[in-house]
């Protein structure tokens, strides 16, 4: 699987943005959902769990949490974090990753990808008055 993201012509910076410095590349948000099979729920996580630990010490992963839909139990998202998108790349074509191959059978439908280019990020705590 090759990740890649076509920029649209709109999308492109158009004459003198302001910004004097060099381009950094974006950090790279890559979201796997898949579903799995109500009664194989327990041995898709033994199985999901490994490959977030392979992730977590994948050189460019920033951040992976694997989380829980609140209306279905049964639907998982794994959210990470990569500095460059040539290392998720990398990572996604993987031995690594290959997991989501094997436990196929388990699931319901296919996992899908979504990645999502962060070019910026603003973190706010959240304080009681």
């Amino acid at each position: 699987m090759r990740l890649r993201r076509e920029v649209k012509d709109d999308e492109r910076p158009r004459g003198n943005t302001g910004c004097t410095s060099t381009a950094v590349e974006p950090m790279l948000l890559a979201s796997v959902v898949f579903r799995v099979q109500p009664h194989k729920r327990g041995e898709v996580l033994s199985a999901v769990d490994e490959a977030v630990e392979r992730m977590r010490r994948t050189s460019g992963c920033a951040r992976c949490r694997l989380l829980v839909d609140t209306e279905d139990p049964n639907i998982f998202t794994l959210a990470s974090e990569w500095d460059a998108a040539a290392e998720a790349d990398a990572f996604f074509e993987s031995r690594e990753f290959q997991i989501f191959k094997s436990i196929r059978i388990l699931l319901r439908e296919e996992p899908v990808v979504t990645l999502d280019e962060i070019r910026s990020r603003a973190t706010r705590l959240i304080r009681s008055r």
